[in-house]
């Protein structure tokens, strides 16, 4: 992962993980959806997206992302893995595993898909 790509996933891990921390779930959820975006052509930042995704699931007893984290995880691991991911996917277990969403124009500034 090319530094300022880190950089960029980092600081919406940071900020996803300070409003879990003070219980404001949507707004944490947004972020990790957008550190989503950035990490899921890379195995680690991908899987540690959904494993947090998964933790606000838990804490908000929402069974429906649960039960999507717990699908997700292990397919993270192996699209990531394998360079095949949905590009733009926002990890949610609101959307399909496969579905193409467009991605954020202040986020593209940090993809490189030629990496």
């Amino acid at each position: 992962m090319k530094s300022h790509l880190k950089i960029a996933f980092d600081n919406e891990m940071s900020i996803a993980r300070d409003f879990y921390a003070q219980g404001q779930f949507t707004d944490c959820f947004r972020h990790l959806e957008r550190a989503h975006v950035l990490g899921q052509f890379y195995v680690v930042p991908h899987t540690k997206t959904h494993i947090w995704m998964l933790y606000v699931g838990i804490r908000t007893r929402n069974f429906e992302e649960i039960a999507g984290q717990l699908i997700r995880i292990p397919g993270g691991i192996i699209g990531s893995a394998i360079g095949k991911v949905p590009v733009g996917n926002t990890g949610g277990a609101n959307i399909k595993l496969t579905t193409v969403l467009p991605i954020p124009e202040d986020l593209k500034a940090h993809l490189d898909f030629a990496e």
